[in-house]
């Protein structure tokens, strides 16, 4: 493998790879520890941390997704050296940021009642869910302004940056959750409402920590004369044109994993919180391959930048194998050991038991899940967001979705067999997208538009 024989090579992607990579498990470990912590409370309580969070993070992550076209930009202009493109691009970002994350809070807000009546879940998971959201609802331009912050800092190859927040927020996080939920120094327990107010507070901070962070780097991002600022519709137009692609998959992805939802919760609440709760243990492996994909993205957002194609060729394989070997050492553990590794977030036997099937049956789609994750960054640090965005939606809406609406309801099958079809999904995935990969098409149109470029 290149990545193994290239010391070079290997050192230079783990420095990107390995803050990207400790960012996304910390992400997805505000919701661990919201189940972890909340798990204890019983079914009821896990299923309405969970629905809410999904239906949150969903909406979040959707808007989120317009700094796409941002981090790319950014990216291919550090790799230019054109740093006032890059100051002129922050700027319009963070004002689409405020605007997008405040205009959905607003929106969320008022029809979290009818999200959540969507669901065909318990009175007590519905009334807890709707809590969690009528909270979390109220910080969204908090999160949105956040999560596109940090795809500023990933474009720029800061990718420590991030993690670092992202590390401070989940010992945030997790203090709270302890202290909310179960009412620890003389406050009131709150449950799942604790966790709901953990999480909107840990992004607040996370917010705030973002800005410092610009603040103490300014030179080292600007290293040049600055010049008056000025909003210029075309700058805007230039992120949406890569951004929009990026939020059609998020969103496509987003519905689909709501429509799974509405799905599985047909077969009962045990099956929809183990099918959670494996959701959230699997993201502990596949976090690390969107972490590498992000790196992917944005070194081959630098080559490309530089209008250096062979070294463009070797962060694209290089990456891909930094991926299949990390999430590969994974899928061994999820084979091994899946049962152990449920019991670690719930004493609950029935939830263990098919959990942990859950994650068993996962193991099998950890190297196709990792190719297929960095395969699409590698596309979108080129600049074609639209690729990715197609074959995900294809994929999701043309084998995925019909899949499990006739394994649960009409087979009325139990939620294993789905997760089998997911293992059948990530494996065609990445079979078209090698295909694309090795015709090199994208890379000759990346660096054709690059030349072009006054």
């Amino acid at each position: 493998m290149l990545v193994l024989k290239n010391q070079k090579l290997r050192t230079e992607i783990w420095q990107i790879s390995w803050p990207a990579m400790v960012e996304m498990i910390m992400y997805m470990i505000v919701g661990i520890v919201d189940v972890a912590i909340v798990g204890r409370l019983g079914a009821a309580p896990l299923a309405a941390v969970g629905l809410g969070a999904e239906i949150f993070f969903s909406i979040v992550l959707l808007f989120e997704a317009l700094s796409t076209g941002s981090s790319v930009l950014i990216a291919q202009a550090r790799g230019a050296k054109n740093y006032e493109q890059i100051a002129s691009i922050i700027l319009h970002t963070v004002i689409m940021a405020i605007i997008t994350g405040t205009i959905t809070g607003i929106i969320g807000l008022n029809l979290a009642t009818q999200i959540i009546e969507l669901f065909s879940v318990e009175k007590s998971v519905h009334d807890q869910a709707l809590h969690y959201l009528l909270i979390t609802f109220k910080i969204t331009p908090f999160a949105v302004t956040l999560y596109m912050l940090h795809s500023i800092f990933r474009g720029l190859g800061r990718t420590d940056i991030p993690m670092k927040i992202s590390l401070v927020m989940n010992i945030f996080n997790a203090i709270g959750d302890y202290i909310l939920v179960y009412g620890k120094l003389g406050l009131p327990a709150l449950g799942v409402a604790g966790a709901a107010y953990a999480t909107s507070f840990s992004h607040i901070l996370g917010v705030i920590l973002a800005f410092y962070f610009f603040k103490i780097n300014r030179k080292s991002f600007f290293p040049y004369k600055e010049t008056k600022k000025t909003i210029k519709i075309t700058v805007f137009r230039d992120i949406l044109t890569l951004g929009i692609p990026s939020l059609g998959e998020n969103f496509f992805w987003s519905l689909s994993n709501i429509i799974s939802i509405f799905l599985i919760v047909h077969a009962g609440t045990l099956a929809y919180a183990s099918h959670q709760l494996a959701v959230v243990i699997e993201s502990i492996s596949f976090m690390p391959g969107f972490g590498i994909a992000v790196a992917a993205s944005v070194l081959v957002g630098h080559s490309i930048g530089a209008k250096d194609r062979n070294m463009t060729k070797k962060y694209a394989r290089g990456t891909i194998e930094f991926a299949v070997i990390i999430m590969g050492f994974f899928g061994l553990l999820f084979a091994l050991l899946p049962h152990q590794i449920v019991s670690l977030f719930t004493n609950d036997q029935e939830i263990i038991g098919v959990a942990g099937t859950l994650i068993r049956i996962a193991s099998l789609e950890q190297i196709t899940m990792a190719s297929s994750m960095v395969m699409g960054g590698i596309l979108r640090g080129s600049g074609n967001t639209r690729t990715p965005m197609l074959i995900i939606t294809l994929f999701t809406w043309g084998f995925r979705l019909p899949l499990t609406y006739f394994l649960i309801i009409v087979l009325h099958k139990p939620v294993t067999y789905v997760w089998i079809a997911f293992v059948i999904d990530w494996t065609l995935r990445t079979l078209v997208y090698s295909a694309i990969i090795l015709r090199q098409n994208w890379l000759n149109k990346a660096l054709e538009k690059q030349a072009n470029k006054i």
